[in-house]
């Protein structure tokens, strides 16, 4: 008895600490709480929730790339349309006001070039017009004001002045900041990649002929220094490039003289060079507009037309040497803007938009003189603010349908 007596005690003395009166729970650590104050539950650290973690972001895909090529077709600077450029008692030349008004939409490119059918040397007591023609090199001064980059002198009269002035020529280009497509001294590859917010351009150049003056060469001098048209050949470096390009594209001086139609000899090298790899082909020489055409290869679509036109000439209305008839087809050009775009997750590369810009040259008299001016026409009806007179716009409107009934616009559409 005394035992249980003893236990009884211990376990009241050690229960002592933790009750209060009436039995209520105390804290042992804080201030004594109020009468009948309750005490909030602890809620063990082991079993405290864990916040919700927050989603992860997708990554924002990477817009697509662009790039845009802009072309122009033929220059064939007759002896007249190089008069109308001299500056009387300075010895020079400027052709900036016939060409000035493409400069807007040569700004629109990152790629551009013209075609050349000229030499250009600096005997100023040596140029002519046809058939051997030879101009001021201060043409380039010009091409390079208004925004050209590349000057394709592959053409039949690039030997016009020899081969000497081919070379000559070529330096000249050279000298203005600009590159030149068609006239090589044994270099390789012969072509150019020109490279734009990653997407890698490869642009070559070929000719039917020199007009037989490249009969006056050895094989190895046509061999190396020329870009004359031979299927092989065209094969193996388009083929090359291809393998270094994301777009490849090939300047072909081809065709019938003043016919506005390719033959179907050309129509085939066309399906030929796109099999081969090329994208683009973009076509001069017969003096007049011929058709564009999407041929569709392997999913995609490559763009050809097969003659950009006169671009600048003294060929036209009352000229000799034309047709009885639609001589003023002579007369009409345009500039084609070609829009690339790039996938940066496939790399592909694909002819996003192609937009024909027609030109009509206008020649008119000014103190005795004929001058010069390229007219753009991006659509009918586009000047509104007595810029030109009325018959000016009307031949401007008139070569607009006629270069239009020809070309058609594009537009991928996914």
């Amino acid at each position: 008895m005394k035992h249980n007596i003893v236990i009884f005690v211990l376990i009241f003395v050690l229960f002592m600490p933790s009750c209060g009166q009436n039995g209520m729970i105390s804290s042992n650590t804080g201030p004594d709480l109020p009468k009948d104050t309750p005490v909030s539950k602890q809620v063990s650290p082991e079993i405290m929730p864990l916040p919700s973690p927050e989603p992860t972001p997708e990554p924002t895909p990477e817009p697509p790339k662009t790039a845009v090529l802009m072309s122009a077709g033929d220059c064939v600077l007759h002896k007249l349309f190089q008069d109308s450029a001299y500056i009387p008692g300075e010895d020079r030349y400027d052709f900036y006001s016939i060409f000035s008004p493409i400069e807007e939409y040569l700004a629109e490119s990152d790629v551009s070039i013209i075609s050349f059918e000229s030499a250009a040397t600096n005997k100023r007591n040596d140029y002519t017009g046809y058939p051997l023609f030879n101009c001021p090199p201060e043409i380039f001064d010009t091409f390079k004001a208004v925004g050209f980059d590349i000057v394709n002198n592959s053409n039949n009269h690039q030997l016009d002045r020899k081969l000497s002035g081919m070379f000559e020529t070529r330096d000249n280009i050279k000298s203005r900041g600009l590159d030149v497509l068609g006239v090589y001294d044994g270099e390789e590859p012969r072509y150019l990649i020109k490279e734009v917010n990653g997407i890698k351009i490869g642009i070559m150049a070929y000719t039917y002929s020199c007009n037989m003056n490249e009969l006056a060469l050895s094989e190895e001098q046509r061999y190396r220094h020329l870009a004359l048209i031979d299927r092989e050949r065209i094969k193996a470096e388009l083929t090359d490039m291809e393998e270094n390009v994301d777009v490849s594209v090939v300047c072909m001086h081809w065709g019938v003289e003043y016919r506005q139609q390719p033959t179907e000899e050309q129509k085939q090298l066309a399906m030929d060079m796109v099999s081969w790899g090329a994208d683009v082909i973009l076509g001069s020489h017969p003096h007049v507009v011929e058709p564009s055409e999407m041929i569709e290869h392997e999913g995609e679509q490559k763009y050809v037309i097969y003659s950009m036109g006169n671009f600048v000439s003294n060929q036209r209305r009352g000229a000799g040497g034309y047709p009885l008839t639609h001589k003023e087809r002579a007369e009409d050009s345009m500039l084609v803007k070609i829009v690339f775009e790039k996938n940066p997750e496939t790399g592909n590369t694909i002819i996003k938009e192609v937009t024909h810009i027609p030109t009509w040259l206008w020649r008119y008299s000014e103190n005795g003189v004929f001058r010069f001016r390229i007219i753009p026409v991006p659509y009918k009806d586009f000047y509104q603010n007595n810029e030109y007179s009325e018959d000016v716009l009307y031949e401007a409107y008139q070569s607009y349908d006629r270069t239009m009934s020809l070309v058609k616009d594009f537009r991928h559409e996914p």
